[in-house]
């Protein structure tokens, strides 16, 4: 399986982080529902520090789906993944931003909150990052407050 082999490439340093992204891309390429099963599986089965170096080797784009194989996330799983660079080209950036923002979510809303809050206070934050925070927060409010409005609308 190829998580084995990137998993082996990792531990003997061979290739750099930017070099092993497009491997980590092909790994999450969309696959029968098998193939997801055993693919989530070895990757919970990865010890946390390993986690984290897929994690930081992985592009923006392909953040949200591997933070959504992991099985327990900490706190640092969050930070690597909120502070992931979109990259200068890319002209929907709070998309991919809000993508990310709902990964985290998904898992502990708290975590987010906690991650976001420790991000800023520490300066490690982009920027801008404070107000995409803010507007998904906004998105958030408003989706709770449609979902009291219509709650047979829930997805």
């Amino acid at each position: 399986m190829k998580i084995r082999w990137l998993i082996g490439v990792f531990r003997k340093g061979i290739l750099s982080q930017e070099e092993i992204t497009p491997y980590i891309r092909l790994l999450l390429a969309e696959k029968s529902g098998e193939e997801q099963g055993q693919l989530r599986k070895a990757f919970r089965e990865l010890d946390a520090e390993m986690q984290y170096r897929f994690l930081e080797a992985a592009d923006i784009y392909d953040t949200p789906k591997l933070f959504a194989l992991c099985s327990n996330p900490t706190l640092r799983h969050a930070e690597i993944a909120l502070l992931k660079k979109v990259p200068p080209y890319e002209k929907k950036t709070q998309f991919i931003l809000d993508k990310i923002f709902y990964a985290i979510r998904d898992h502990s809303r708290g975590m987010l909150e906690q991650a976001a809050e420790l991000l800023i206070k520490e300066g490690k934050a982009s920027a801008n990052f404070r107000d995409n925070y803010s507007r998904f927060q906004e998105i958030l409010q408003d989706e709770e407050f449609l979902l009291s409005l219509y709650p047979k609308a829930r997805g």
